[in-house]
């Protein structure tokens, strides 16, 4: 990976425009990693869990493009990322969890034999999250469509993502909780 800091002399560069610089990067597809004066340009924009460490390490926010995002119903919420796995059991399957956080796991779905992720999903073929807020899911979402090595689709409603390697598989998961299905479509 390769990331450019720029830093911004108050003296010289007023707060206004900072944020239109900030502004210009994301608008142009870029994910941004900034705090006050500063920013990292993350090249390429590398995978969402990239950049937030990047963030978590020198006290940032993470700034991913502003792409568009449909709406996205405010229902169905999970308590748990284990009451998400388990509705989604009840569609396509939820086998071999893999647990990676208390807000994440891994999934194996009836599509397992059919597609394939990359090795860091080894034998799993969903990846399920909780979000604490509307906009952290946002964010999120946008992160990952910032990501040439995310999955195929994302499905999403109220406080969660799943993320599928199978189209098919995310359309009918959407259509059976009520998400809605984003379509990634990676540039390499």
């Amino acid at each position: 990976m390769e990331n450019q800091i720029q830093v911004l002399n108050p003296n010289e560069f007023s707060r206004d425009e900072v944020g239109d610089s900030i502004a210009a990067w994301r608008n142009s597809g870029t994910t941004i990693v900034a705090a006050g004066n500063w920013f990292i340009r993350v090249l390429p924009n590398g995978t969402p869990a990239y950049s937030i460490k990047i963030a978590e390490a020198v006290g940032a926010v993470v700034l991913p493009p502003p792409y568009p995002l449909p709406g996205i119903p405010s229902t169905p919420a999970y308590r748990s990322a284990d009451a998400l796995a388990d509705a989604l059991d009840k569609t396509d399957s939820c086998t071999d969890r893999e647990r990676r956080s208390t807000e994440e796991l891994l999934c194996g779905t009836r599509a397992s034999e059919k597609k394939s992720c990359d090795a860091s999903w080894a034998n799993h073929h969903a990846l399920l999250m909780l979000h604490d807020s509307a906009a952290a899911r946002d964010d999120y979402i946008r992160l990952l469509l910032s990501n040439d090595y995310t999955p195929a689709a994302v499905v999403t409603a109220a406080n969660w993502t799943i993320q599928f390697c199978d189209p098919a598989a995310a359309r009918a998961t959407a259509d059976t909780l009520g998400g809605v299905l984003i379509r990634h479509s990676p540039t390499t």
